[in-house]
């Protein structure tokens, strides 16, 4: 009977220090996954900061300003081009599709005002 009780005793010390060792462990692990935490946060505050400074710089290097102003340093000769001198290109939409899709697909035929397709021709290989 006596070993009994030393035994139960001694299965509850050991499931009480397992149960603090289970706790310590896992106070630790969140205290380690919160700095981890800090360091991506402040890591990721820097990232945003560098990028809105390089933002910056990249528009004051495209600035028209700024690139007229390194090429009088640079003595290019370099001038802004003539109304005459620049060709407008259209972007695809509906007046390009006007003026230029029929010249595109001369091959298309049109039946009752609906476009047909030209028949595919079958080649065999042998």
């Amino acid at each position: 009977m006596r070993f009994g009780n030393v035994a139960k005793s001694l299965f509850t010390c050991l499931a009480i220090a397992t149960v603090g060792v289970g706790y310590v462990w896992q106070k630790n692990q969140i205290y380690r996954t919160g700095d981890e935490i800090k360091k991506r946060e402040t890591a990721l505050s820097a990232a945003e900061k560098r990028n809105t400074m390089l933002a910056a710089q990249l528009a004051q290097l495209k600035s028209p300003v700024y690139l007229e102003m390194r090429c009088q340093q640079a003595n290019l000769g370099l001038i802004a081009p003539k109304e005459t001198q620049t060709i407008r290109l259209l972007e695809p939409g509906p007046e390009w599709d006007a003026r230029f899709l029929p010249a595109v697909q001369p091959a298309a035929a049109q039946k009752n005002g609906k476009l047909v397709k030209p028949a595919m021709k079958v080649v065999s290989s042998k």
